[in-house]
């Protein structure tokens, strides 16, 4: 995300009272959930880490632990404040700066609708994780019944073209996009935002679960 999109990103929340602290909580308990069982001697990527929000969260479980973001004034900010976390500035829409079967295990959360080319972010990730490793993503749920209040609702506000969303997932399109990017044992779960008739008809986000396949792919 640039930092006019990051800005922007900002804006719109304050304008809605706030950020959505109900799904940053799922989102919490879910990640608890899925590395649960890691050994800190593992080494974690995060993909697009902003203001260190998830870093944080992700630093109980290993003791190697790398962020990555696309704003030097963020990543700076980051590094002063977590100075035993490396983090570094990077562009997804460049090869990442690691070598291929490092990670463990990769988070990669509200990212990838930021993005024209989400496929590519995608296989970078798959080429930089380990056979078997982890893929954590989130992005938000485009379901029927959000889709249709947004037709009836938000539309104008939805595909404002500063609005920084550029990518809309379903659960199809998501675990279609991670497939071909090299992902395996692809599951998919959605979250809300805690609360209860909303959350059920109205998810606001997908979590992806994806592993590695630890048999290279057949070119």
């Amino acid at each position: 995300m640039s930092d006019s999109q990051r800005d922007y990103y900002d804006e719109y929340w304050a304008r809605l009272g706030g950020r959505p602290a109900g799904y940053t909580e799922n989102f919490k308990r879910w990640m608890s959930k899925e590395l649960a069982g890691f050994s800190k001697a593992e080494e974690i990527l995060e993909v697009g880490c902003g203001d260190a929000l998830f870093t944080t969260e992700l630093r109980r479980f290993t003791d190697h632990l790398t962020a990555i973001d696309i704003s030097a004034e963020q990543v700076s900010i980051n590094l002063l404040k977590h100075p035993d976390i490396h983090f570094a500035v990077h562009d997804l829409v460049q090869p990442m700066p690691f070598e291929a079967d490092r990670f463990s295990a990769i988070w990669c959360s509200e990212v990838l609708e930021h993005l024209f080319d989400p496929l590519f972010a995608l296989r970078e990730m798959c080429r930089v994780l380990k056979p078997g490793g982890l893929l954590l993503v989130t992005v938000p749920y485009h379901g029927f019944f959000k889709n249709l209040c947004i037709a009836l609702f938000k539309w104008d506000r939805h595909f404002d073209p500063e609005y920084p969303h550029i990518r809309f997932f379903t659960k199809n399109t998501l675990g279609g996009l991670a497939t071909k990017a090299g992902f395996s044992q692809v599951r998919m779960t959605t979250c809300g935002m805690d609360e209860l008739l909303r959350d059920i008809f109205v998810p606001s986000n997908l979590l992806l679960t994806a592993t590695k396949s630890k048999i290279p792919a057949l070119l």
